[in-house]
């Protein structure tokens, strides 16, 4: 009997391809999101940075410079509205991403569990023809011994 041959071989190498590249496109998405979220993260800490100088120097500070400060912190509040948009934006693309790449592991491992359904049903072919000559062999022995 010859060797087993998955005929659809070339379908799972194509979905095991396509799996890669949706986890490489998920791995971009995450870093994306993070880095969005950093800045976030830095817009906030600025803002807070602003708003404590402005309170510790605002006994000792003139109108004019108390007015930048609140035009400061307006602006950076402006900035991490923005940011948060394209932080939820990210978001979304993210899950969007996620559920590609949820998909092709799924069709993956259909051609998978098919290939090795089609496994198990040659060995099984296999065994019986080797039961099969075996059978033969020794009527064969035992005609020939008669």
């Amino acid at each position: 009997m010859t060797n087993f041959n998955f005929r659809l071989e070339k379908v799972l190498d194509y979905k095991k391809t396509v799996e890669d590249y949706k986890k490489g496109e998920y791995g971009t998405a995450k870093k994306k999101l993070d880095d969005e979220k950093d800045k976030l993260d830095t817009f906030n800490q600025y803002k807070n940075n602003m708003k404590l100088e402005m309170s510790s120097s605002a006994v000792r500070t003139k109108v004019g410079n108390l007015a930048m400060y609140s035009s400061y912190i307006n602006d950076i509040t402006r900035k991490i509205e923005k940011q948060e948009q394209v932080v939820d934006k990210t978001k979304e693309e993210l899950e969007t991403v996620k559920e590609e790449m949820i998909a092709a592991v799924q069709e993956k491992k259909i051609f998978e569990k098919l290939k090795e359904k089609e496994y198990e049903k040659y060995l099984f072919e296999r065994k019986k023809i080797e039961e099969i000559q075996t059978d033969t062999l020794v009527s064969y022995k035992t005609s020939t011994q008669q």
